[in-house]
């Protein structure tokens, strides 16, 4: 409903949509797969994953219909190419973000819609994921904000991060070139190799090798 409401809004205003950036998300608690709640799964799975396919359902069949060149970019993560520890929801709703992509990247070619489609897959990046219970509803379907804390390795990587504004850089070229796969971070290129290799392999899962944080100054 909010969304149908942007696409009515957005078209009325502007007349066409060409550009649907699909860029909700939440991290969820950390903690191992069988503590993780169901509302908590919802929670995740209904922002990371319905998001995007509201987002989709919303805008898309207005952009063809206008027959206009476009482009759609969903936002997965790294996390939707490899996996590991304590955040499975978000691992769940990031890996069906890509899957959902290249599914709508297929859909669009079969029907010939002049609208191009990106997946965008950063590593760590500046922002406030970490501190997503804050907009977790009370109440509802999500039940209460959950205690469980992201460890404090990720966090450092998150505030060491990539600035947005880089990303966002990254993105309009993605768009521009037409590209698909948005990979924003080239040094966790090598894990998503192994994890490629080790699955032709039938090898057993190896959890990927994340950077170390930079140590902290201590001013003099």
């Amino acid at each position: 409903g909010d969304l149908d409401a942007l696409s009515d809004a957005a078209y009325s205003r502007f007349g066409a949509v060409h550009v649907l950036c699909n860029n909700a998300g939440v991290g969820g608690a950390a903690l191992p797969i069988w503590m993780q709640t169901p509302d908590t799964w919802r929670w995740v799975l209904g922002v990371n994953l319905m998001g995007v396919i509201h987002g989709i359902r919303s805008f898309v069949p207005r952009m063809i219909a206008a027959g206009d060149p476009g482009h759609i970019v969903n936002t997965a993560s790294m996390a939707g190419l490899l996996s590991g520890t304590l955040i499975s929801p978000y691992y769940a709703s990031k890996h069906a973000v890509v899957a959902l992509s290249e599914s709508l990247y297929f859909d669009l070619h079969m029907v010939q819609a002049n609208i191009g489609v990106s997946v965008l897959c950063p590593g760590f990046v500046k922002t406030r994921i970490g501190e997503s219970d804050r907009n977790r509803p009370e109440s509802g379907d999500f039940g209460p904000a959950s205690t469980g804390q992201m460890p404090s390795k990720m966090r450092e990587l998150i505030e060491q991060g990539t600035p947005p504004e880089r990303i966002a850089d990254l993105v309009v070229q993605g768009i521009l070139d037409g590209q698909f796969w948005i990979l924003t971070h080239p040094e966790m290129d090598s894990s998503v190799r192994d994890r490629a290799e080790s699955i032709l392999a039938r090898r057993n899962p190896e959890l990927p090798k994340l950077p170390a944080p930079s140590p902290k100054t201590v001013p003099e």
